[in-house]
């Protein structure tokens, strides 16, 4: 009894229906920036390059010093009172740079630098994972398209046999021509599978990034037939200027020679007031009473400075040149790149759009050939080889159709991720 009640239980739980979960393209991108982990770590990046800021402005201001000591000295022939004495002592410091020839503004100025990079960054990540949601959303609608093509190519060869049968009927086909129709039936279903198996894949892989559960079974609410107008802009040097990737570039023109003037300053040395207060104990012997007790108090100005005679000090300032002519290099290879892929992806956007309008004429004319070639068939007007190129003629033409949408929505995905525009400087 126990038996059949679990068989029950597990028969209903396998027969529960599935909820489809209707996904249009501004809900994926939607559920991308919400969810996909990229976005979580551009933020928590731009959070640590916040607090390097404060961390470069906490150099400006004074440093407290602690220090504790227990000891036993031992000195021959020492003239010192209390040299040979168990001794206990503190010294408490404080340091307040005065002038540090540019340490400080330096340091300050490569944190702001970080930060305005990251901040573009995140930005960046940001039109990243929106493009990349939008390009597996329309691999979906390709992949949908795809089945219903090959779905509806199945269906034809079907209708096509039902009308070699009513020829047979009437004793006007042969029999290795109903094999060829077969066949031709038979060839079919291989590129079903296999699309049917793409749009599986292809479902799995948008799940996966836009952390949604396995069991669901998702839907794109929308067509390739609905192709979007991209707003055709120019993009002149203002432009340009303000795009996300120009803007790192740029900042890091500004990091590397904040990088200079921060390791010049390291050559000079670093001015600085202090003040320090030492209590000191003196014991014939450990834990004794104490056999004297000495306050010390200073304040003043003091001069640091160290420099190493094997030159790392004017290497680094080399090092550091060096790196700010790389970044000079990156930024005028970068503006060139972005110019010439803007002029790359226009030209391919205006050539698909002509492209899909020539093949919508194409699949509408294809599709009354193939009216045309049904109907004379069944009258034995036409061989069955000319059927079977008539539509396969019509499917091809649709499967180039729903290729070029493809190509034409990525296209449009390429062109809104390259002219993404960043953050002015101190901008979130």
């Amino acid at each position: 009894m126990k038996k059949t009640k679990v068989i029950v239980v597990l028969s209903i739980l396998a027969s529960a229906p599935v909820f489809a979960l209707d996904l249009t393209e501004a809900k994926v991108i939607e559920m991308a920036l919400e969810r996909n982990e990229r976005i979580g770590i551009s933020q928590a990046e731009l959070e640590i390059a916040e607090k390097t800021i404060s961390k470069a402005y906490s150099s400006a201001f004074p440093t407290f010093s602690a220090q504790a000591t227990l000891a036993k000295s031992s000195a021959t022939g020492s003239v010192q009172p209390n040299g040979d004495d168990w001794s206990e002592g503190a010294v408490l410091q404080l340091n307040q740079p005065i002038y540090t020839f540019g340490k400080v503004s330096s340091g300050i100025d490569i944190a702001k630098s970080a930060r305005e990079i990251q901040a573009n960054s995140k930005l960046a990540t940001e039109a990243e994972v929106k493009q990349t949601a939008k390009k597996l959303f329309y691999a979906v609608l390709y992949n949908e398209e795809l089945v219903k093509i090959n779905s509806g190519s199945f269906e034809n060869a079907k209708l096509n046999k039902r009308t070699l049968e009513k020829r047979v009927a009437f004793g006007r086909i042969s029999r290795n021509d109903n094999l060829k129709m077969q066949a031709d039936l038979a060839s079919r279903r291989p590129q079903l599978i296999e699309s049917q198996n793409s749009l599986a894949a292809s479902k799995i892989q948008l799940a996966d990034f836009l952390a949604i559960d396995s069991k669901e079974n998702i839907k794109a609410v929308s067509d390739l037939q609905t192709i979007p107008r991209w707003n055709k802009e120019t993009l002149n040097d203002t432009k340009v200027d303000k795009l996300a990737n120009v803007r790192i570039m740029k900042e890091q023109v500004k990091l590397t020679e904040s990088s200079v003037e921060f390791a010049r300053a390291g050559r000079f040395p670093t001015l600085s007031a202090f003040a320090s207060y030492s209590p000191t104990t003196y014991r014939s012997d450990f834990m004794d009473d104490a056999i004297k007790e000495q306050e010390t108090a200073k304040f003043g100005i003091m001069l640091s400075f160290d420099w190493d005679l094997g030159g790392s000090k004017n290497h680094e300032v080399a090092v550091k040149k060096i790196e700010n002519k790389i970044a000079e290099l990156q930024l005028k290879s970068g503006l060139r790149n972005t110019k010439s892929n803007f002029r790359i992806l226009t030209r391919r956007y205006e050539s698909l759009v002509s492209k899909l309008e020539a093949e919508n004429e194409a699949v509408k004319l294809a599709e009354a050939s193939y009216k045309v070639a049904l109907s004379a068939f069944s009258t034995g007007a036409i061989s069955q080889l000319q059927l079977n190129d008539s539509e396969l003629l019509l499917t091809n033409n649709k499967r180039s159709l729903a290729g070029t949408g493809l190509s034409l929505l990525n296209t449009i995905a390429d062109l809104d991720r390259l002219l993404f525009e960043g953050s002015e400087r101190g901008e979130k």
